[in-house]
Protein backbone atom coordinates (compact mmCIF):
# COMPACT_ATOMS: atom_id res chain seq x y z
CA UNK A 1 0.00 0.00 0.00
CA UNK A 2 0.96 3.79 -0.70
CA UNK A 3 0.76 5.39 2.48
CA UNK A 4 -0.56 9.07 1.99
CA UNK A 5 2.04 11.22 1.07
CA UNK A 6 1.20 13.82 4.67
CA UNK A 7 1.94 10.36 7.02
CA UNK A 8 5.12 9.99 4.83
CA UNK A 9 6.20 13.24 5.37
CA UNK A 10 4.79 13.48 9.14
CA UNK A 11 7.40 10.06 9.63
CA UNK A 12 10.23 11.50 7.96
CA UNK A 13 9.87 14.82 9.95
CA UNK A 14 9.67 12.79 13.17
CA UNK A 15 12.86 10.92 12.11
CA UNK A 16 14.61 14.20 11.54
CA UNK A 17 13.32 16.64 13.85
CA UNK A 18 11.99 15.05 16.76
CA UNK A 19 13.57 14.38 20.06
CA UNK A 20 14.04 10.85 20.79
CA UNK A 21 13.48 9.64 23.85
CA UNK A 22 16.48 9.29 25.64
CA UNK A 23 17.83 7.21 23.03
CA UNK A 24 20.05 7.40 19.70
CA UNK A 25 19.85 5.21 16.96
CA UNK A 26 16.45 3.71 16.43
CA UNK A 27 14.10 4.98 18.20
CA UNK A 28 10.35 7.25 18.27
CA UNK A 29 9.23 10.01 16.88
CA UNK A 30 8.98 11.96 20.34
CA UNK A 31 7.28 14.98 20.60
CA UNK A 32 10.12 17.99 22.22
CA UNK A 33 9.90 18.49 26.24
CA UNK A 34 11.51 21.21 28.08
CA UNK A 35 14.99 21.38 28.44
CA UNK A 36 16.75 19.32 30.46
CA UNK A 37 13.67 17.28 31.58
CA UNK A 38 14.70 13.90 30.15
CA UNK A 39 14.16 10.97 32.66
CA UNK A 40 17.49 10.25 34.79
CA UNK A 41 19.79 7.54 34.01
CA UNK A 42 21.09 7.27 37.07
CA UNK A 43 20.45 7.93 40.83
CA UNK A 44 17.13 7.31 42.59
CA UNK A 45 14.54 4.83 40.39
CA UNK A 46 11.52 6.71 39.64
CA UNK A 47 8.07 4.11 39.72
CA UNK A 48 5.81 4.73 37.15
CA UNK A 49 2.43 3.03 37.36
CA UNK A 50 0.34 2.53 34.09
CA UNK A 51 -3.22 1.58 34.08
CA UNK A 52 -4.61 -0.05 31.56
CA UNK A 53 -7.22 -2.42 30.44
CA UNK A 54 -7.67 -5.59 27.97
CA UNK A 55 -4.53 -6.92 26.08
CA UNK A 56 -2.76 -3.47 25.65
CA UNK A 57 0.55 -5.13 24.18
CA UNK A 58 3.13 -3.02 25.33
CA UNK A 59 4.76 -5.91 27.97
CA UNK A 60 4.49 -8.37 25.00
CA UNK A 61 5.61 -6.11 22.51
CA UNK A 62 8.57 -5.97 25.10
CA UNK A 63 8.39 -2.11 24.95
CA UNK A 64 8.58 -1.78 28.81
CA UNK A 65 11.47 -3.37 29.53
CA UNK A 66 12.99 -1.46 26.17
CA UNK A 67 12.18 1.42 27.83
CA UNK A 68 13.66 0.63 31.32
CA UNK A 69 17.05 -0.98 29.69
CA UNK A 70 16.65 2.55 28.19
CA UNK A 71 16.27 4.47 31.34
CA UNK A 72 18.29 2.51 34.08
CA UNK A 73 16.53 5.14 36.38
CA UNK A 74 12.79 4.26 35.54
CA UNK A 75 10.61 1.36 36.74
CA UNK A 76 7.40 0.28 35.39
CA UNK A 77 4.51 -1.28 36.68
CA UNK A 78 1.55 -2.05 35.01
CA UNK A 79 -1.86 -1.88 36.30
CA UNK A 80 -4.19 -4.21 34.01
CA UNK A 81 -8.18 -4.53 34.76
CA UNK A 82 -9.85 -7.01 32.45
CA UNK A 83 -12.70 -5.65 30.20
CA UNK A 84 -13.09 -1.90 29.51
CA UNK A 85 -16.52 -1.55 31.03
CA UNK A 86 -14.92 -2.33 34.71
CA UNK A 87 -11.76 -0.04 33.85
CA UNK A 88 -13.47 3.00 32.90
CA UNK A 89 -16.31 2.83 35.67
CA UNK A 90 -13.37 2.57 37.85
CA UNK A 91 -11.52 5.23 36.35
CA UNK A 92 -14.03 7.82 35.87
CA UNK A 93 -14.56 7.84 40.15
CA UNK A 94 -11.07 8.20 40.47
CA UNK A 95 -11.04 11.13 37.84
CA UNK A 96 -13.87 12.84 39.65
CA UNK A 97 -11.94 12.93 42.56
CA UNK A 98 -8.38 13.23 41.39
CA UNK A 99 -7.74 10.91 43.84
CA UNK A 100 -6.69 6.93 43.61
CA UNK A 101 -4.68 7.82 39.68
CA UNK A 102 -1.49 5.98 38.38
CA UNK A 103 1.01 8.05 36.50
CA UNK A 104 0.13 7.46 33.58
CA UNK A 105 -3.96 6.23 32.73
CA UNK A 106 -5.76 4.79 29.66
CA UNK A 107 -9.18 6.33 28.53
CA UNK A 108 -10.65 4.69 25.96
CA UNK A 109 -11.01 6.31 22.41
CA UNK A 110 -14.44 6.34 22.36
CA UNK A 111 -14.87 7.72 25.78
CA UNK A 112 -12.06 11.18 24.90
CA UNK A 113 -14.28 13.50 24.59
CA UNK A 114 -16.42 12.74 27.36
CA UNK A 115 -13.63 12.70 29.81
CA UNK A 116 -12.06 15.68 28.40
CA UNK A 117 -15.55 17.52 28.83
CA UNK A 118 -16.00 16.24 32.24
CA UNK A 119 -12.33 15.63 33.93
CA UNK A 120 -9.44 17.70 32.51
CA UNK A 121 -9.36 19.61 35.57
CA UNK A 122 -7.98 16.21 36.95
CA UNK A 123 -5.29 15.87 33.86
CA UNK A 124 -2.35 17.92 33.02
CA UNK A 125 -2.16 19.48 29.37
CA UNK A 126 0.41 18.10 27.62
CA UNK A 127 1.61 20.82 25.93
CA UNK A 128 2.89 22.46 29.16
CA UNK A 129 4.83 19.17 29.19
CA UNK A 130 6.15 19.13 25.69
CA UNK A 131 5.21 18.64 21.87
CA UNK A 132 4.65 22.80 20.95
CA UNK A 133 7.85 24.40 19.87
CA UNK A 134 9.32 26.22 16.66
CA UNK A 135 5.66 27.21 15.61
CA UNK A 136 4.79 23.82 14.70
CA UNK A 137 2.05 21.78 17.55
CA UNK A 138 3.24 17.89 16.53
CA UNK A 139 0.03 16.65 18.98
CA UNK A 140 -1.53 17.78 15.34
CA UNK A 141 1.00 17.23 13.23
CA UNK A 142 1.82 13.42 14.34
CA UNK A 143 -1.54 12.25 14.97
CA UNK A 144 -4.51 11.37 12.68
CA UNK A 145 -7.77 14.25 13.01
CA UNK A 146 -10.15 11.59 14.08
CA UNK A 147 -7.71 10.75 16.84
CA UNK A 148 -5.64 14.04 18.18
CA UNK A 149 -9.22 15.92 17.92
CA UNK A 150 -11.16 14.36 20.59
CA UNK A 151 -8.08 14.93 23.10
CA UNK A 152 -8.47 18.37 22.53
CA UNK A 153 -10.23 21.07 24.31
CA UNK A 154 -9.31 25.23 24.24
CA UNK A 155 -6.18 24.16 21.99
CA UNK A 156 -4.87 21.75 24.81
CA UNK A 157 -4.09 18.60 24.64
CA UNK A 158 -4.77 16.06 27.37
CA UNK A 159 -3.99 13.06 26.12
CA UNK A 160 -1.79 11.23 23.27
CA UNK A 161 -3.33 8.66 21.14
CA UNK A 162 -1.85 5.34 22.56
CA UNK A 163 -3.42 2.72 20.33
CA UNK A 164 -6.44 2.21 17.92
CA UNK A 165 -8.98 -0.57 16.51
CA UNK A 166 -8.58 -0.40 12.99
CA UNK A 167 -11.44 -2.92 10.95
CA UNK A 168 -9.89 -5.61 8.47
CA UNK A 169 -11.69 -8.93 7.87
CA UNK A 170 -10.75 -12.50 8.62
CA UNK A 171 -12.19 -15.39 7.42
CA UNK A 172 -11.52 -19.44 6.58
CA UNK A 173 -10.21 -19.59 2.96
CA UNK A 174 -10.94 -23.17 2.88
CA UNK A 175 -14.46 -22.67 3.78
CA UNK A 176 -15.29 -19.80 1.19
CA UNK A 177 -13.31 -22.54 -1.74
CA UNK A 178 -15.85 -25.09 -0.69
CA UNK A 179 -18.48 -23.08 -1.31
CA UNK A 180 -17.30 -21.77 -4.59
CA UNK A 181 -16.35 -18.18 -3.77
CA UNK A 182 -12.63 -16.73 -4.46
CA UNK A 183 -10.20 -17.16 -1.59
CA UNK A 184 -7.38 -14.55 -2.04
CA UNK A 185 -7.37 -11.75 0.05
CA UNK A 186 -7.00 -9.42 -3.28
CA UNK A 187 -9.78 -10.70 -5.06
CA UNK A 188 -11.92 -10.70 -2.06
CA UNK A 189 -10.61 -7.06 -1.39
CA UNK A 190 -11.96 -6.11 -4.60
CA UNK A 191 -15.31 -8.67 -4.84
CA UNK A 192 -15.97 -7.04 -0.69
CA UNK A 193 -15.21 -3.12 -1.29
CA UNK A 194 -18.81 -2.70 -0.19
CA UNK A 195 -20.96 -4.33 2.13
CA UNK A 196 -23.72 -4.88 -0.74
CA UNK A 197 -21.29 -7.14 -2.18
CA UNK A 198 -20.11 -8.60 0.95
CA UNK A 199 -23.53 -9.54 1.58
CA UNK A 200 -24.30 -10.93 -1.89
CA UNK A 201 -21.64 -13.29 -0.96
CA UNK A 202 -22.84 -14.28 1.68
CA UNK A 203 -26.20 -15.28 -0.03
CA UNK A 204 -24.26 -17.46 -2.23
CA UNK A 205 -22.22 -18.95 0.59
CA UNK A 206 -25.42 -19.88 2.07
CA UNK A 207 -27.24 -21.31 -0.71
CA UNK A 208 -24.43 -23.71 -1.59
CA UNK A 209 -23.84 -24.69 1.80
CA UNK A 210 -26.75 -24.58 3.30
CA UNK A 211 -27.05 -26.66 6.75
CA UNK A 212 -23.02 -25.89 7.27
CA UNK A 213 -21.02 -22.69 8.96
CA UNK A 214 -22.85 -20.01 8.68
CA UNK A 215 -21.33 -17.06 6.57
CA UNK A 216 -20.53 -14.92 9.15
CA UNK A 217 -20.46 -14.75 13.26
CA UNK A 218 -22.69 -11.99 13.91
CA UNK A 219 -24.71 -9.23 11.73
CA UNK A 220 -23.98 -6.93 15.19
CA UNK A 221 -20.22 -6.94 13.74
CA UNK A 222 -21.61 -5.44 10.11
CA UNK A 223 -24.35 -3.11 11.91
CA UNK A 224 -20.97 -1.85 14.50
CA UNK A 225 -18.48 -1.57 11.11
CA UNK A 226 -20.92 0.22 9.42
CA UNK A 227 -21.96 3.07 12.09
CA UNK A 228 -18.15 3.37 12.83
CA UNK A 229 -17.69 3.96 8.79
CA UNK A 230 -19.61 7.06 8.93
CA UNK A 231 -18.48 10.31 9.13
CA UNK A 232 -19.63 13.91 10.72
CA UNK A 233 -23.11 14.95 9.28
CA UNK A 234 -23.25 17.73 6.84
CA UNK A 235 -23.11 21.16 7.53
CA UNK A 236 -26.02 22.52 9.05
CA UNK A 237 -27.55 18.91 9.68
CA UNK A 238 -27.45 17.53 12.90
CA UNK A 239 -25.36 14.75 13.86
CA UNK A 240 -26.88 11.12 13.66
CA UNK A 241 -29.51 10.12 16.30
CA UNK A 242 -31.41 7.04 16.90
CA UNK A 243 -35.31 8.94 17.26
CA UNK A 244 -34.28 10.51 14.31
CA UNK A 245 -33.58 7.88 12.25
CA UNK A 246 -30.57 9.03 10.89
CA UNK A 247 -28.84 8.22 7.27
CA UNK A 248 -26.00 6.21 8.19
CA UNK A 249 -27.45 4.69 11.33
CA UNK A 250 -30.48 3.44 8.72
CA UNK A 251 -28.62 2.13 6.69
CA UNK A 252 -26.13 0.02 8.91
CA UNK A 253 -29.65 -1.25 10.36
CA UNK A 254 -31.03 -1.89 7.15
CA UNK A 255 -27.51 -4.12 6.30
CA UNK A 256 -27.30 -6.06 9.07
CA UNK A 257 -31.26 -6.89 9.39
CA UNK A 258 -31.19 -8.11 5.80
CA UNK A 259 -28.53 -10.36 6.72
CA UNK A 260 -29.83 -11.47 9.98
CA UNK A 261 -33.10 -12.07 7.72
CA UNK A 262 -30.87 -14.09 5.06
CA UNK A 263 -29.47 -16.20 7.78
CA UNK A 264 -26.28 -15.55 7.19
CA UNK A 265 -25.14 -15.20 10.87
CA UNK A 266 -24.34 -17.74 13.73
CA UNK A 267 -25.28 -15.69 15.97
CA UNK A 268 -21.96 -15.40 17.63
CA UNK A 269 -20.51 -12.34 19.18
CA UNK A 270 -16.90 -11.93 19.58
CA UNK A 271 -15.90 -11.96 23.11
CA UNK A 272 -18.41 -14.17 24.22
CA UNK A 273 -17.57 -18.33 25.29
CA UNK A 274 -20.06 -18.87 22.70
CA UNK A 275 -17.95 -17.24 19.63
CA UNK A 276 -15.02 -18.78 20.83
CA UNK A 277 -16.38 -22.51 20.66
CA UNK A 278 -17.64 -20.62 17.41
CA UNK A 279 -14.02 -20.86 16.43
CA UNK A 280 -12.88 -23.71 17.30
CA UNK A 281 -15.67 -25.65 16.03
CA UNK A 282 -15.67 -23.93 12.67
CA UNK A 283 -18.90 -22.40 12.98
CA UNK A 284 -18.23 -19.93 10.58
CA UNK A 285 -15.94 -18.09 7.29
CA UNK A 286 -15.97 -14.31 8.30
CA UNK A 287 -15.84 -11.92 11.00
CA UNK A 288 -15.33 -8.43 11.27
CA UNK A 289 -11.80 -8.31 13.39
CA UNK A 290 -9.60 -5.50 14.61
CA UNK A 291 -5.89 -6.10 15.18
CA UNK A 292 -6.84 -7.27 18.91
CA UNK A 293 -9.15 -9.93 17.45
CA UNK A 294 -6.18 -11.86 15.96
CA UNK A 295 -4.71 -13.05 19.02
CA UNK A 296 -8.07 -14.88 20.08
CA UNK A 297 -8.69 -16.51 16.74
CA UNK A 298 -5.04 -17.73 16.96
CA UNK A 299 -5.05 -18.85 20.63
CA UNK A 300 -8.23 -20.81 19.80
CA UNK A 301 -7.01 -22.43 16.09
CA UNK A 302 -4.35 -23.64 17.91
CA UNK A 303 -0.87 -24.06 16.23
CA UNK A 304 -2.97 -26.70 13.55
CA UNK A 305 -5.23 -23.94 12.68
CA UNK A 306 -2.27 -22.23 11.26
CA UNK A 307 -2.61 -21.30 7.58
CA UNK A 308 -6.20 -21.74 8.10
CA UNK A 309 -7.03 -18.25 8.36
CA UNK A 310 -6.70 -14.53 6.17
CA UNK A 311 -6.94 -11.57 6.44
CA UNK A 312 -8.64 -8.89 3.75
CA UNK A 313 -9.64 -4.98 3.82
CA UNK A 314 -13.20 -4.82 5.38
CA UNK A 315 -15.88 -3.74 3.70
CA UNK A 316 -16.28 0.23 3.46
CA UNK A 317 -12.12 0.31 3.63
CA UNK A 318 -11.97 1.35 6.84
CA UNK A 319 -13.55 1.85 11.00
CA UNK A 320 -12.46 1.31 14.20
CA UNK A 321 -13.39 -0.85 17.02
CA UNK A 322 -11.28 0.24 20.16
CA UNK A 323 -7.99 1.53 20.91
CA UNK A 324 -7.38 4.15 23.71
CA UNK A 325 -5.27 7.22 24.23
CA UNK A 326 -2.77 7.90 27.29
CA UNK A 327 -2.92 10.54 29.24
CA UNK A 328 -1.25 12.26 33.27
CA UNK A 329 -3.12 12.76 35.73
CA UNK A 330 -2.10 16.26 37.74
CA UNK A 331 -1.81 13.68 41.05
CA UNK A 332 0.96 12.15 39.68
CA UNK A 333 4.31 12.92 41.21
CA UNK A 334 6.29 12.09 37.81
CA UNK A 335 4.41 13.88 35.16
CA UNK A 336 7.47 14.70 32.91
CA UNK A 337 9.08 11.27 33.74
CA UNK A 338 5.39 9.68 32.57
CA UNK A 339 5.18 12.22 29.24
CA UNK A 340 8.43 10.81 28.47
CA UNK A 341 7.11 7.13 28.48
CA UNK A 342 3.97 8.03 26.65
CA UNK A 343 6.13 9.67 23.98
CA UNK A 344 8.03 6.29 23.55
CA UNK A 345 4.93 4.43 23.72
CA UNK A 346 3.57 6.39 20.71
CA UNK A 347 6.39 6.41 18.81
CA UNK A 348 7.76 5.19 15.72
CA UNK A 349 9.64 2.48 16.74
CA UNK A 350 6.57 1.27 18.69
CA UNK A 351 4.48 0.51 15.48
CA UNK A 352 5.81 -2.94 14.23
CA UNK A 353 6.20 -3.92 17.91
CA UNK A 354 2.67 -3.34 18.67
CA UNK A 355 0.93 -4.36 15.25
CA UNK A 356 3.00 -7.66 15.83
CA UNK A 357 1.66 -8.82 19.02
CA UNK A 358 -1.83 -8.13 17.74
CA UNK A 359 -2.31 -4.64 19.07
CA UNK A 360 -1.73 -1.27 16.60
CA UNK A 361 -0.56 2.17 17.45
CA UNK A 362 -2.21 5.50 16.98
CA UNK A 363 0.32 8.29 16.01
CA UNK A 364 1.00 8.67 11.88
CA UNK A 365 5.03 7.84 12.41
CA UNK A 366 3.94 4.62 14.21
CA UNK A 367 1.34 4.13 11.70
CA UNK A 368 3.73 4.18 8.96
CA UNK A 369 6.47 1.99 10.41
CA UNK A 370 3.85 -1.00 11.10
CA UNK A 371 2.92 -0.96 7.19
CA UNK A 372 5.59 -3.84 6.80
CA UNK A 373 4.19 -6.41 9.35
CA UNK A 374 3.00 -8.97 8.02
CA UNK A 375 1.40 -12.04 10.07
CA UNK A 376 2.50 -15.87 9.40
CA UNK A 377 -0.31 -17.20 11.00
CA UNK A 378 -2.65 -15.72 9.00
CA UNK A 379 -1.29 -16.85 5.69
CA UNK A 380 1.33 -14.17 5.76
CA UNK A 381 -1.42 -11.60 5.25
CA UNK A 382 -0.04 -7.70 5.28
CA UNK A 383 -1.75 -7.02 8.29
CA UNK A 384 0.05 -3.89 8.79
CA UNK A 385 -1.01 -2.47 5.49
CA UNK A 386 -4.37 -3.45 6.10
CA UNK A 387 -4.88 -1.88 9.11
CA UNK A 388 -2.73 1.20 8.33
CA UNK A 389 -4.89 1.65 5.48
CA UNK A 390 -8.36 0.97 7.64
CA UNK A 391 -7.17 3.19 9.72
CA UNK A 392 -5.88 6.30 7.56
CA UNK A 393 -8.97 6.50 5.69
CA UNK A 394 -11.55 7.28 8.85
CA UNK A 395 -12.73 10.18 9.15
CA UNK A 396 -12.58 13.14 11.60
CA UNK A 397 -14.91 12.83 14.03
CA UNK A 398 -16.86 9.98 13.13
CA UNK A 399 -20.47 9.88 14.57
CA UNK A 400 -20.55 6.60 16.75
CA UNK A 401 -21.59 8.28 20.02
CA UNK A 402 -25.25 8.47 18.95
CA UNK A 403 -25.68 5.00 18.09
CA UNK A 404 -28.73 3.05 19.89
CA UNK A 405 -27.34 1.27 22.87
CA UNK A 406 -25.15 -1.45 21.59
CA UNK A 407 -27.26 -4.36 23.64
CA UNK A 408 -30.48 -3.20 22.71
CA UNK A 409 -29.31 -3.24 18.72
CA UNK A 410 -27.87 -6.82 19.48
CA UNK A 411 -31.30 -7.96 21.08
CA UNK A 412 -33.43 -6.54 18.14
CA UNK A 413 -31.09 -8.23 15.21
CA UNK A 414 -31.37 -11.43 17.39
CA UNK A 415 -35.75 -11.19 17.46
CA UNK A 416 -34.99 -10.51 13.42
CA UNK A 417 -32.69 -13.83 12.90
CA UNK A 418 -35.32 -15.61 14.75
CA UNK A 419 -38.07 -14.76 13.08
CA UNK A 420 -39.69 -13.35 16.34
CA UNK A 421 -39.99 -9.65 14.34
CA UNK A 422 -39.46 -8.17 11.04
CA UNK A 423 -36.89 -5.95 10.24
CA UNK A 424 -39.26 -2.63 9.95
CA UNK A 425 -40.69 -3.53 13.18
CA UNK A 426 -37.90 -4.60 15.15
CA UNK A 427 -36.54 -1.02 14.15
CA UNK A 428 -39.61 0.58 15.05
CA UNK A 429 -39.39 -0.79 18.51
CA UNK A 430 -35.34 -0.46 18.57
CA UNK A 431 -36.38 3.54 18.25
CA UNK A 432 -39.17 3.37 21.05
CA UNK A 433 -36.66 1.58 23.38
CA UNK A 434 -33.77 4.07 22.62
CA UNK A 435 -36.24 6.96 23.24
CA UNK A 436 -37.14 5.85 26.55
CA UNK A 437 -33.61 4.46 27.86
Amino acid sequence: MRISRRIAALAATAITSGTLAGCSGAGPAALPGPAGQQPAARGPAVTLRVALYGSPGYRQAGLFAAYQRLHPGIRIVEDVTGQEPGYWQGLRQHLATGRGLDDLVAIPLDQMSAAVHRYRSSLVPLSTLGGVGGGVNTFEDQWLPWIWQPAYHAGQAYALGAETGPLALCYRPQLLAEAGLPSSPARLARAWSSWPGFLASGREFRQRIPYGPAFMDSVTGVYNAMVSQAGPAPAGQAAPSAAGGAAAIRRAWASAAVAAKDGLSAGLAPQTRGWDTGVTRLSFATTVCPPWLLGPIERLSGRHGAGTWAVTAVPGGTGNWGGFYLAIPRASPHQQDAYQLAVYLAGQQAGPALAQTGAFPASSPAINAATTVVNPYFRGSPTGRIFARSATRMAPAPATTTAPDAALVASALAQVQSGTLTPARAWSRLLRQSAHG
